[in-house]
């Protein structure tokens, strides 16, 4: 299907640029050369009776409050016919340049978008007529010359106009820019604008110049639109029915009067031996759920994302955008603030699913290890809040990784906790082992963490769902319960990409997105194994083919020529856009990345490499690696570079590239 027969079909027939190039005047703001002001208010002096005729306010002002005033510029930009021109010409002359160069480029964007049979609408600070039906937009980051923040919260403030009546159904959103600020800025702009990223792309204006890349960038947005309005839906049953369940649950907690306060501490808390103020909480939560889940918009939203095709989702485009880790961290664990509320009135010094860690942990300057590094309460709820309901308390013992992609593990043998971030940011996982279990008195607790020599702090409190699944994991014979599934486990990667030449040189790639962006590695389940993938973004993975598809046999050694034939030819790059499966055995030592090659079967053909040095590769790997060869590093580690490789592309660097490094010795 061609990408003009795709809009047609999305019913996406509308296009609006947003660019001040379509301004027919500047601001003041967009005069930014201060040598030309400076000459301009010197030179005046044949001028002055008429620039007054034309602005009389002049005559009473100072040079400072002109040069900042929009109607004075105004005025001499459209009468600048009648003033000298060695006067007004130098102060417009920055202006007008910047604006013929960003008209130029306006000018075959709205040709490739007309041919695509939409309709284009133009504008500039201020909006056309029929903006608000818009279904794509291509946005200026900075709408003024100065490209400033307040420029680029211009640029915000005009989409947000548009979608104030529309965050239903928004625009696709192309943001675009000449300036260097773009890719600093887009995770910013996307998040004030309040997008998601299936439905927002950010390109210069110089790469939009490239029509395939334009159509590949229209096509995305267009393939993806229908399962992002999906998202769109969902999210926004969330922002605008969470009032409505708040206030009826505010209503339900608004009856209880004083009298009701006392007669459930007097008639059940005080035989229980829980504060008033941490059972409360713990209803008031459930209630609030409660109400939630009654929300008829949040429910038809969450049914509706059961129809997402997964199979086919949009590539990631800002590099590192969901922390699906943060998500898994507060689903699991109370907010720390949560510990200050005492949870028994009985003496326990825990309550049920704390969690403690050993101080040398917590401040690994500290002399002296403590083992285990964390133990959980695990004794039943009940039992620890009533007075004498227990002599000992239940811990179980854990120990802490690095949460790092080579330490995560989805076995199910394994009783973990998947992430416990600590508040200097660390992030760690625990294995639970229930074969390390300890009875503590409260007074053994006490001396772990309280006074100068603790050697534990009680640090979180896991939410109550969580802990009931390690303590039945412990007491098998009681029966699982069910769970909320652990995000996947994802890590940024650095990445490097390399060829081999005839005599053996090996040359690395000069990709600046790849650099730039590196990769994401995803871990999780796939039926009954574990699965890792890594993802490249559609720049990365698009730049990286360009290379790869300009290279010449004559440019690799001969027993890889064949594969860079497949290469050339495979699903290869399109998959680093979805996710390439990475084989277990990378974990220890090289591997092949399998594609689709031409005749529908599945082939190896890319070498790749994590967290290892190219020379501890043999060299017949390597010249055999067709095209490619991909190093993966983790966090922390010194990716191997060679010398940058001045090959074919326009993602290599204008210089020429220095002699390669040479390769292994054969």
């Amino acid at each position: 299907m061609t990408v003009a027969d795709l809009l047609a079909e999305r019913g996406i027939t509308v296009a609006l640029v947003i660019d001040d190039a379509y301004d027919d005047r500047p601001r003041a703001d967009d005069l930014v050369d201060e040598d030309a002001w400076t000459n301009f208010f010197a030179d005046v002096g044949p001028d002055r009776e008429r620039i007054e005729e034309l602005y009389p306010p002049y005559r009473d002002r100072e040079a400072t409050q002109l040069r900042t005033d929009d109607a004075f510029v105004s005025a001499l930009w459209s009468n600048r016919g009648t003033l000298r021109t060695e006067l007004v010409t130098p102060l417009f002359e920055l202006y007008q340049q910047g604006v013929s160069t960003d008209l130029a480029f306006l000018g075959t964007l709205e040709t490739e978008l007309t041919a695509l049979g939409l309709t284009v609408l133009k504008g500039g600070r201020d909006l056309p007529s029929g903006a608000e039906n818009a279904d794509i937009v291509f946005a200026d980051l900075f709408l003024g010359t100065p490209q400033r923040d307040p420029d680029m919260q211009r640029s915000i403030d005009r989409l947000n106009g548009l979608l104030i009546d529309r965050r239903d159904n928004p625009p696709l959103v192309v943001l675009m820019s000449r300036s260097e600020l773009l890719k600093e800025k887009r995770a910013t702009f996307r998040d004030k604008a309040r997008l998601i990223g299936a439905m927002f792309r950010v390109y210069s204006k110089n790469d939009l110049k490239d029509a395939p890349k334009l159509l590949r960038a229209v096509r995305r947005l267009a393939t993806h639109q229908k399962d992002a309005l999906r998202v769109v839906a969902f999210i926004r049953a969330w922002e605008t029915r969470l009032d409505d369940a708040t206030e009826r649950f505010l209503a339900v907690i608004r009856r209880l009067d004083l009298p009701d306060y006392a007669q459930i501490q007097e008639i059940l808390l005080e035989f229980e031996g829980q504060p008033l103020g941490s059972y409360l909480l713990d209803v008031f939560d459930r209630v609030l759920q409660h109400e939630t889940e009654a929300e008829p918009s949040t429910i038809t939203a969450a049914i509706g994302l059961g129809a997402i095709n997964t199979k086919q989702y949009a590539p990631q485009h800002i590099s590192g955008s969901p922390d699906l880790q943060e998500l898994t961290y507060r689903s699991i664990w109370q907010h720390p603030k949560r510990l200050t509320v005492p949870g028994t009135v009985s003496g326990a010094p825990v309550s049920f699913g704390d969690v403690l860690i050993a101080r040398n942990v917590l401040q690994p300057e500290q002399e002296g290890a403590q083992s285990p590094a964390a133990l959980v309460a695990l004794t039943a709820s009940c039992d620890l809040v009533r007075a004498g309901g227990v002599k000992r308390i239940l811990f179980m013992a854990g120990s802490l990784s690095d949460l790092t992609p080579a330490s995560w593990s989805f076995e199910d043998q394994t009783l973990r906790t998947p992430i416990v971030i600590f508040d200097d940011g660390r992030r760690f996982w625990i294995r639970w082992s229930t074969k390390d279990l300890r009875m503590l008195e409260p007074s053994e607790i006490r001396a772990l963490t309280e006074g100068e020599g603790k050697s534990y702090e009680i640090y979180r409190r896991l939410k109550e769902g969580h802990a009931l699944q390690l303590q039945q994991a412990l007491f098998a014979d009681m029966g699982r319960v069910g769970v909320l599934t652990p995000m996947p486990g994802t890590f940024a990667v650095s990445v490097a990409a390399f060829t081999v030449a005839s005599n053996d040189a090996v040359r690395q790639l000069n990709i600046p997105s790849l650099t730039r962006d590196g990769g994401v590695v995803y871990t999780g389940r796939e039926g009954e194994d574990d699965v890792t993938r890594l993802v490249l973004t559609e720049e990365a993975a698009d730049d990286l083919e360009s290379i790869i598809a300009k290279t010449q046999e004559v440019d690799i050694h001969e027993k890889g020529r064949a594969l860079l034939r497949s290469l050339q030819e495979s699903s290869f790059f399109s998959d680093l856009q979805m996710g390439v499966t990475l084989p277990e055995q990378l974990k220890s030592k090289p591997a092949r990345l399998k594609a689709t090659v031409k005749d529908g079967t599945s082939k190896e053909v890319v070498l790749c490499i994590r967290n290892a040095e190219l020379g501890s590769v043999d060299i017949k790997s390597l010249r055999q690696s067709g095209g490619l060869i991909l190093s993966l590093g983790d966090t922390g580690f010194q990716l191997p570079l060679a010398e940058p490789e001045e090959g074919p592309g326009e993602n290599q660097a204008d210089a020429e590239a220095p002699d390669a490094a040479p390769g292994p010795a054969a």
